[in-house]
């Protein structure tokens, strides 16, 4: 046989090689690699030897079999196969690798397909996912360290704030003691932060409540925190001269928070008392050195409501700190299911309850006041007996006829000038004699130049100076004064002498307290007892007014003030802000001003006009408006001599006054278990009864009078060529009566309704409901 040298092959399982299919050559044609085998060995022998092991065959040491075999002729190959292609180029482990193909695909695929999953996973954690920022929880609320925000949750609502702005982005650490119920957060070298939560403090009054507690490390560094007014309405605070309801719709700038005059940021009432839409309720402490501001941008909040606490202020802080204290702010949070529900709760547990309710009288006839006084104006005898006699002339023989000012021989000194009044008591006798009570307007000014300001010196009666040795000096609009100092038990006993006996030799029957702002005490003022809150003045002279009228007595008089400061006991008829009457605009102040007054805890309103001596009167439709609302009010005051307009005019007056007496003062006195029990405000806001409704709560144009009569006073002129004006009135679901029309009304849900009415009219709906009593606070 050609080509028969023998050649060593490794031996191949017969097995693995049947197992082997068709594969193509170089050429693509198909060799059947199952007849290698075969060829292999020998057509008439199995390969042995005869004892089991092939000829030819060794074995090395790894157990491999290896045939030294003939070498096989080729041609013969070829012819057997029949096949064209060279021996030499059949791939003998194709079958193995077209085995293993397959699978190693399948690995790379699922290690390919792993990696892009893990790639994509940590791509979308990497994007989409954000690390929850370093928190503190308590309670219901939660402060995020970084931001400084801090929010308060309840049911749905988030009340949102950012606390500490003036501290410096350091990370704080928890100090002791930090519990459930109390979070204590220290900025090392600057602050230390204490929340307190009590969610139950005065024992089921459904009331969540946290007490807010800021202490400064450092004597320049204040407290500022604010409260968004972005997602919630918030009412309450201080009385203004452009007054709004809600918060928001003013802009208040950062001032010291005082009680102060008609050209100061905030007025003579003033109370750190705050509540929202979401249920919320924020009251600071009284002895805060407080600034506030309303709807000033904060990057975090957008418009907020912001309270800050500082001693140092541009070095002119009306705050005194006699020890030169660090400053602190601190304030209660308390929340529960809506604004009423809260500020109700709110209410009877944090203000005193009045012992009494003001007398019958005031609350049902008007007070007839003399105008307004410049700093040279002066009223004489025959001026008021002129009033007195027009009033009576004019078919008005009831109510209380105010001496407002420019009656003494010099301004302080409790009497009536002689040179202008020959007979005062028979002055006053007169006017009695026409049907009116007599009153007169005093304050706590003395001027340099009178008589009485002497006196106060010898005796330290006045508001002293920074260093405490002379009297502190205080302009007004009637001259350069000193202040009595309501904080001294011998001057207030000193002045209410004085009162008796101007009350005693000219037979007045009571006093009216004007002025008592803490915005009038001089600069680094000294008093015998040191005032930590300079609006303790105001808390102090409304207490002595309270006492010289002595309304608990059977006998007793009226108290009516202008300012107060936490004098909700002393049940108070407060004046408004005396504003000039110009346009309508001027009206559309009034109802948000009582309403915040009734908030704050001042139920008993009295309406005053800036109505200088000597003015024109203010124009008819204006004045009559005005007037209108008045007399839906608690008490109604009319500075103005309405026997100047022509009769038309004071047979509207005259309607309306009577209107008072006969419907609003018996409903008056109705509501005054309210007040008595729960604080209630008699002139009540419409989201009162719909504390969750949006148009309620955005209301500031029409008002409750207990929860049956909604009032909804034209604040508009009526417009050219028509006879009457038109609004829009917001009532609730129930049946109610239009007074206007005598017609029924059936609302299925709040909604709006169009009415009308002339010069002589008010919309105001009366609701049938029989039995209805106000429910008490939830318990």
């Amino acid at each position: 046989m050609a080509n028969s040298s023998s050649r060593n092959y490794q031996y191949i399982p017969l097995k693995t090689m049947i197992a082997m299919s068709k594969s193509p050559d170089d050429a693509g044609n198909v060799v059947n690699t199952t007849l290698l085998p075969s060829i292999l060995v020998t057509d008439d022998s199995d390969g042995t030897d005869g004892t089991g092991h092939h000829q030819g065959a060794t074995t090395d040491p790894d157990g491999m079999v290896n045939l030294d075999l003939q070498e096989v002729d080729l041609n013969e190959i070829r012819r057997r196969t029949q096949s064209s292609i060279d021996p030499d180029k059949i791939d003998i482990g194709y079958p193995i690798k077209i085995l293993k193909t397959p699978r190693e695909i399948k690995i790379k695929l699922v290690v390919v397909t792993l990696f892009l999953i893990i790639i994509a996973v940590t791509t979308c954690v990497l994007i989409f996912y954000v690390e929850e920022p370093l928190h503190f929880d308590i309670g219901h609320a939660t402060l995020y360290v970084d931001s400084k925000l801090f929010e308060l949750r309840h049911d749905n609502r988030v009340t949102r704030g950012q606390i500490g702005l003036r501290i410096p982005n350091v990370l704080p650490s928890t100090c002791a003691p930090s519990n459930k119920n109390t979070l204590c957060v220290e900025w090392n070298g600057y602050a230390q932060l204490r929340v307190d939560w009590d969610e139950d403090p005065i024992k089921s009054t459904h009331l969540d409540c946290y007490k807010v507690s800021w202490v400064s490390y450092l004597n320049d560094l204040s407290h500022r925190d604010c409260y968004s007014l972005t997602n919630a309405h918030w009412y309450g605070g201080a009385e203004v001269m452009d007054q709004n309801w809600p918060l928001e719709k003013g802009d208040l700038l950062r001032s010291a928070y005082l009680t102060g005059n008609e050209v100061y940021e905030f007025g003579p009432v003033a109370e750190r008392y705050w509540i929202s839409s979401h249920g919320v309720a924020i009251r600071v402490d009284k002895d805060s050195p407080l600034y506030v501001s309303v709807n000033m941008v904060n990057s975090e909040l957008g418009k907020a409501l912001c309270f800050e606490a500082d001693y140092s202020y541009d070095n002119k802080s009306p705050y005194p700190n006699a020890n030169n204290s660090n400053a602190q702010l601190e304030y209660t949070m308390c929340f529960s299911k809506d604004v009423k529900t809260v500020h109700r709760n709110m209410t009877v547990n944090y203000l005193s309850k009045p012992a009494v309710l003001p007398g019958e009288s005031i609350l049902t006839y008007p007070t007839w006041s003399t105008p307004s006084c410049g700093e040279n104006d002066y009223i004489d005898q025959t001026g008021i007996l002129e009033m007195a006699k027009a009033l009576n002339q004019s078919g008005f023989q009831k109510g209380t006829l105010e001496i407002r000012c420019g009656y003494s021989s010099k301004e302080g000194d409790l009497d009536f000038a002689k040179s202008r009044f020959i007979d005062s008591a028979g002055m006053i006798a007169q006017i009695k004699d026409y049907g009116f009570k007599v009153a007169v307007s005093v304050n706590p000014f003395a001027n340099v130049d009178s008589k009485r300001f002497q006196v106060g010196v010898m005796n330290n009666y006045w508001v002293k100076e920074a260093r405490g040795e002379a009297p502190g000096l205080s302009r007004w609009n009637r001259g350069i004064a000193s202040l009595l100092d309501t904080s001294s038990s011998n001057a207030v006993d000193w002045f209410s002498s004085k009162l008796d006996s101007f009350q005693q030799y000219s037979g007045l029957d009571y006093f009216t307290f004007d002025y008592g702002e803490a915005k009038y005490l001089p600069i680094d003022y000294k008093t015998k007892q040191l005032l930590r809150n300079p609006c303790d003045y105001t808390t102090n002279y409304a207490n002595m007014a309270y006492k010289k009228g002595n309304p608990e007595n059977e006998k007793g008089n009226p108290t009516v003030v202008r300012s107060v400061f936490l004098n909700q006991n002393i049940s108070a008829i407060v004046q408004t802000i005396p504003k000039s009457l110009n346009n309508s605009d001027d009206l559309k102040t009034i109802i948000p001003t009582v309403l915040t007054l009734g908030i704050v805890g001042y139920p008993y309103v009295m309406l005053d006009m800036a109505f200088p001596l000597n003015a024109t009167v203010p124009p008819k439709e204006l004045f009559v408006r005005w007037l209108q609302i008045s007399a839906f009010l608690p008490a109604m005051k009319i500075p103005v001599p309405i026997w100047e307009y022509d009769e038309d005019t004071v047979r509207i007056i005259k309607n309306w006054i009577n209107f008072h007496q006969d419907t609003i003062a018996p409903k008056v006195a109705s509501l005054g278990s309210s007040v008595m029990t729960y604080r209630d405000p008699i002139i009540r806001p419409m989201w009162w009864m719909l504390p969750d409704d949006e148009n309620a709560q955005n209301c500031d144009s029409q008002f409750l009078i207990g929860d049956d009569m909604i009032v909804a006073p034209i604040l508009d002129l009526i417009e050219s060529g028509k006879s009457k004006a038109s609004r829009q009135v917001y009532l609730p679901a129930g049946v109610w009566v239009n007074q206007l029309t005598d017609q029924q009304q059936k609302v299925e849900k709040p909604d709006w309704y169009d009415v009308e009415a002339s010069l002589e009219e008010v919309p105001y709906f009366t609701r049938i409901t029989k039995g209805y009593q106000t429910p008490s606070p939830e318990r």
